[in-house]
């Protein structure tokens, strides 16, 4: 499915329990094959705006960890995903993890540029299925402050089986109230998990 070229638009991803990850990667809620099923037999799902990003709470914890973040891009005309990206931090890895849905149609060879600010990087794609292709794993800290200082749009770039580069926008906005509270719900959880506190989390609107 050839979808560069058309307008795109920023949307933050609002359907609780929608989670749109494949396979298996630590740290990400996984995604299931019917999303009515997933809130019923599922985590119970507490969610909570920022901006362009949608903060998405799990109750029990999913993978160890409670809280991520996440943003989609919406083909404006049919609504199909252009775009899924994710966030969360990892107390026990001390890391950021990100993974990032992007469509089929697309060289694997020369990577996925990462462009937000001042940050530049060449991501490498971890596989591909019919929902599109996976990049996912550890992130740079410089990435995440590129993110809370960025004032313009990010972009995602692609070399396109014709040889032209290609190109997905996504959003800052909203991206540093909703990490900062993703990162503070999942140390907490951290916390409370090792001491058997409990802890609130936030809820959504």
């Amino acid at each position: 499915m050839n979808i560069f070229g058309f307008p795109l638009c920023t949307v933050a991803a609002l359907a609780l329990g929608a989670v749109f990850f494949l396979g298996g990667a630590p740290g990400f809620a996984q995604s299931t094959q019917n999303g009515e099923d997933s809130v019923t037999n599922g985590p119970k799902v507490n969610t909570q705006r920022y901006g362009d990003w949608l903060l998405e709470c799990y109750e029990p914890a999913v993978n160890g960890v409670s809280c991520q973040i996440k943003q989609r891009v919406v083909h404006k005309e049919s609504s199909q995903n252009i775009l899924l990206m994710t966030v969360t931090y990892s107390p026990k890895e001390k890391s950021n993890m990100v993974q990032y849905v992007l469509p089929l149609d697309f060289l694997l060879g020369p990577g996925v540029g990462v462009n937000i600010g001042d940050f530049q990087a060449v991501a490498r794609v971890n596989r591909c299925a019919a929902q599109g292709c996976v990049i996912e794993g550890k992130t740079e800290e410089a990435f995440i402050n590129a993110m809370k200082a960025a004032t313009d749009l990010g972009r995602f770039v692609m070399m396109s089986r014709a040889g032209k580069k290609v190109g997905i926008s996504f959003s800052a906005t909203g991206f540093t109230k909703a990490y900062n509270e993703m990162r503070a719900q999942n140390s907490k959880y951290a916390i409370g998990h090792f001491t058997g506190r409990q802890f609130q989390l936030p809820r959504g609107r």
